[in-house]
Parts: structure tokens; sequence; C-alpha cells
């Protein structure tokens, strides 16, 4: 039996950065994009769960509720940081 676990604020974060990203304005290439998510992870706290047969799912989306607010301020501060000093840019 393998060990199971995720971290929740990570799935939270890439449901919401496509959207939170077009709304800023910012460059959504790669490079831009993973600065965002990386820099999104960094300034907020994991939350990480055990898994099994789909018992994700479930946690995920009422967490997702709980935590979306606090995940759109962090991604919209990524995406205009980033975007002071895109890494494509160098």
């Amino acid at each position: 039996m393998g060990l199971e676990y995720r971290n929740l604020m990570e799935e939270v974060v890439l449901q919401n950065v496509d959207t939170v990203m077009a709304a800023e304005g910012g460059c959504t290439c790669d490079a831009c994009k993973s600065d965002v998510i990386a820099y999104t992870l960094n300034h907020l706290p994991a939350h990480y769960v055990a898994t099994r047969q789909g018992g994700l799912m479930v946690k995920l989306e009422s967490y997702a509720l709980q935590a979306r607010a606090d995940v759109v301020a962090a991604l919209s501060e990524a995406v205009v940081l980033v975007a002071k000093s895109p890494r494509h840019g160098r």
C-alpha cells in the first residue's frame, strides 16, 4: 500500500490561475504562468490531505470555496509582480 497525499492549495491555485491571469492582463506564456503559480504557492499555506479512492474531490470542493478569496488575492499579487519583471524577457 503506497502513501497518498495531495496539497489542496495547489489544486485550488491551478483551478484559478488562468482566470486571474486573464483578468489582470498579464502575460500568459508558460514561463510567466509557472512563475505566478510558484510565487502564489510560496505565499499561501499548504493544506495537505491524505487521499483515498476519490475522497480528494469531496475535500477539494469544500476547501476550494473557503480558500478561493485568499487564492485569488495571492494570484493577483503574483501576476502584477511577475509582469513587472517577466523571466521570458531576459
